[in-house]
C-alpha cells in the first residue's frame, strides 16, 4: 500500500528536526533497518515501554485507549487480519497497546515506538492533537486526501501498522517495491537488501519519511541486542516466584523473558523444578512482568497435536519428533502420549526437531571411561563438567554412565556446564552472595535486597573459584 502521512509540522518543530535530517542524510537507504531488529519483538516489556515514554515525557505515558488490542493470552484462532469483536473492547494503556500489537505481529515495539514519533511526532510531542492520536500511524493517509476514518483511533493504528509490516516481511514478493529490485526514489537509486527496508518504500515511498524515521530510530538508541536492559524490575530471570500479599498468593510463576508463567499443576512445576526454590515476594514487583503463556504440562510429555504430529516437552520448547520410527527408538510408550488443542501447541516455544535418536535428547551423564572426567551429553553434544560439586548442584537425579571413548568422540565438544538459573552462590574469597540469572551471577548487595526478595539463607551454596568464574558477571540487585 502506496501511503505517506499527511501531517503539519510547525516551524518550531520543523526547525528542531534541521541537525537530525542533516544527520540522517548519509543513511543507508538500501538498509535502513535489518530484518532481524523489526522482528526482535521481545526487545522490550511493557514496563520498560512505559518507562521509555515516561522518560520522555511524553503525553502517552499516561495516554489510555479503548478498543480490541489484544493481550497474548486473548489472541483468537480465528481472527483474520484486524478483525475486531466489539465485546472484546477493553480500555488499555498506550504501552499496552504497543506491547500487544507488538507480540501478535513479531514487529519491534522500538519500531512502533519510532513510527508513532515519525508520523505524528506523538511521543515527543508536548500538546497533541486529537487528530495526532485518532491516526497515530498515519495508517490510510494518502498524500492529498483525507484519512480513512475506517481506521481511525489510536489502538486500530498502531496495531494495523504493525500487522501491515508482518505482512510486508512475508510477502514483500507482492508488493510495489521487492527486496532486490531497483528504482529511483527523488533522484536516488535505491536496491532494498531486506524485507523491511522494502516494506518501509511501500508504506512511506519517498526518501525524508525513511530518513526521518532512521534519524529517530538512532536517537532512540534502538536496535541491536543490548539497547534495552533485559533485566526488568528486581527479580531476576529463571526465579520461580508467588505474591506474599494480594488476591493471589497460591500461583507459582517462572520469569521467563521478562514475563511471568504460572504453573498449571504441581506437577508441571516439579518435574523442572525444585519448589524450595521458590521466593515470596511483594506483589507489587511480580506485577511489573507480563502475563505469558502457563506452563500446563510437566517435563519430557509427549503432546499430539490434532494432526497426529508428535512433541517432546523440553524444558519450556516443544520438539517435533520427525518420524514414529524415531518415536519407537525414544523408548516411550503410546499411552504416554497426551492429545492437545492447537492452542495450547502455539503457546509453547519449538525447539529444534528429533530428527536422529542417536542425538539423546534427554541429557544423561557421561563418564569418561579413561580419564574419569564426566559430561553432561545431549543432542550430540558434550559439556564438560570442571567440578565435582556441579552435579550435585545441578543433577543430583541422574545416574553417571560409563562411556567408551569412540561413544564420547562422537559427540561434539560444547562449553562447561554452568549453574542453573536461581541457584544462590557465596564467593569463596569476598563472601558476597550472587544468585544465577541468564547464566549470570548478580551480587545481591544487601540484606534487606536478600530478605526483601524471599531468598532463603540455607539456599546459598558456597562453590569453588573455578565454578564462580564460570558465570560472568551480571548487574547488582539491590532494592
Amino acid at each position: 500500500m502506496k501511503k505517506k502521512s499527511q501531517k503539519i509540522i510547525t516551524l518550531a518543530v520543523f526547525c528542531s528536526l534541521l541537525p537530525q535530517l542533516v544527520f540522517a542524510a548519509n543513511i543507508n537507504y538500501s538498509n535502513i533497518i535489518s530484518d532481524e531488529e523489526a522482528q526482535n519483538y521481545k526487545s522490550m516489556t511493557q514496563t520498560q515501554i512505559r518507562d521509555f515514554l515516561r522518560s520522555k515525557n511524553s503525553t502517552l505515558a499516561t495516554y489510555f485507549y479503548t478498543g480490541y488490542n489484544p493481550g497474548p493470552l486473548e489472541l483468537k484462532n480465528s481472527m483474520v487480519g484486524v478483525a475486531e469483536d466489539e465485546k472484546d473492547f477493553k480500555q488499555r494503556s498506550a504501552a499496552e497497546v504497543i506491547y500487544n500489537a507488538a507480540y501478535e505481529a513479531k514487529i519491534n515495539p522500538q519500531f512502533l515506538i519510532t513510527m508513532l514519533q515519525k508520523e505524528m511526532s506523538l511521543v515527543e510531542d508536548p500538546d497533541p492533537t486529537e487528530r495526532q492520536y485518532s491516526f497515530a500511524m498515519g495508517y490510510y493517509c494518502f498524500d492529498g486526501q483525507s484519512c480513512n476514518p475506517r481506521w481511525k483511533g489510536f489502538g486500530k493504528q498502531v496495531r494495523a501498522t504493525a500487522l501491515q509490516f508482518r505482512d510486508y516481511i512475508d510477502n514483500i514478493e507482492t508488493r510495489n517495491y521487492k527486496t532486490g529490485d531497483t528504482f529511483v526514489i527523488e533522484g536516488e537509486e535505491i536496491t532494498p537488501e531486506n524485507n523491511i527496508t522494502a516494506g518501509m518504500y511501500n508504506y512511506t515511498p519517498h526518501l525524508h519519511g525513511n530518513a526521518l524515521f532512521k534519524t529517530i530510530w538512532d536517537r532512540y538508541g534502538f536496535g541491536g541486542e543490548t539497547s534495552v536492559p533485559v533485566v526488568l524490575g528486581l527479580i531476576p530471570e529463571g526465579s520461580l516466584v508467588r505474591a506474599k500479599d494480594g488476591d493471589d498468593t497460591e500461583t507459582v510463576y517462572l520469569i521467563h523473558d521478562n514475563q511471568k508463567q504460572a504453573f498449571a499443576s504441581n506437577t508441571a512445576l516439579v518435574s523442572r523444578y525444585k519448589p524450595e526454590k521458590i521466593l515470596n515476594v511483594a506483589s507489587s514487583e511480580l506485577e511489573k512482568f507480563t502475563l505469558g503463556p502457563s506452563i500446563k504440562y510437566p517435563a519430557y510429555s509427549i503432546l499430539m497435536s490434532e494432526d497426529g504430529e508428535k512433541y517432546l516437552l523440553d524444558g519450556l520448547e516443544k520438539r517435533l519428533i520427525s518420524s514414529d520410527s524415531i518415536f519407537k527408538s525414544l523408548g516411550f510408550n503410546p499411552e504416554e502420549i497426551t492429545e492437545v488443542s492447537q492452542t495450547d501447541l502455539d503457546e509453547i516455544s519449538d525447539g529444534t526437531p528429533i530428527t536422529d535418536v542417536a542425538t539423546v535428547p534427554v541429557g544423561q551423564l557421561l563418564k569418561d571411561k579413561s580419564t574419569g572426567g564426566v559430561y553432561y551429553a545431549k543432542d550430540g553434544k558434550k559439556y564438560p563438567i570442571v567440578e565435582p560439586e556441579l552435579i550435585t548442584l545441578n543433577y543430583p537425579d541422574l545416574k553417571i554412565v560409563t562411556a567408551t571413548t569412540k561413544q564420547l568422540d562422537a559427540l561434539e565438544k560444547a562449553t562447561p556446564v554452568k549453574l542453573t538459573d536461581g541457584t544462590l552462590i557465596l564467593s569463596p574469597t569476598s563472601n558476597q552472595v550472587y544468585v544465577i540469572a541468564n547464566g549470570k551471577r548478580r551480587w545481591i548487595q544487601n540484606e534487606a535486597t536478600f530478605e526483601g526478595l524471599g531468598y532463603n539463607w540455607a539456599n546459598i551454596k558456597k562453590v569453588s573459584e573455578r565454578i564462580l568464574k564460570l558465570h560472568a558477571v551480571g548487574e547488582p540487585i539491590i532494592l
